[in-house]
């Protein structure tokens, strides 16, 4: 069975593209939320929060995901990225690798 570029939903149709950028938009906007609030949370409780509302939404259905271009994934991993930076009060400039070991 060879792997199909785009689904039919309910006369939509729905390509990876699509579904990546969709996941990424709502990311970042629940990123730019909880980064309003961050303040007045604890450690654990921001945690949760990034757990909960990105982590899931990046995981969510991550086989469908497999053979996904190099462009698609990157978009994905800036998201795991801004997470990090927000968990551990990093600038945008500084490296994840060294923050997140």
């Amino acid at each position: 069975m060879q792997p199909v570029r785009s689904i039919r939903d309910l006369g939509a149709d729905m390509t990876m593209r699509t579904h990546v950028t969709a996941v990424v938009r709502a990311c970042f906007a629940a990123l730019r939320q909880i980064r309003s609030v961050r303040r007045y949370l604890s450690r654990h409780a921001l945690l949760t929060l990034v757990r909960a509302l990105i982590v899931s939404k990046v995981d969510y259905c991550n086989s469908v995901l497999v053979g996904i271009s190099g462009q698609l994934q990157d978009q994905l991993q800036s998201v795991l990225n801004a997470s990090a930076r927000l968990v551990f009060s990093a600038r945008r400039s500084e490296r994840i690798i060294p923050i997140a070991s």
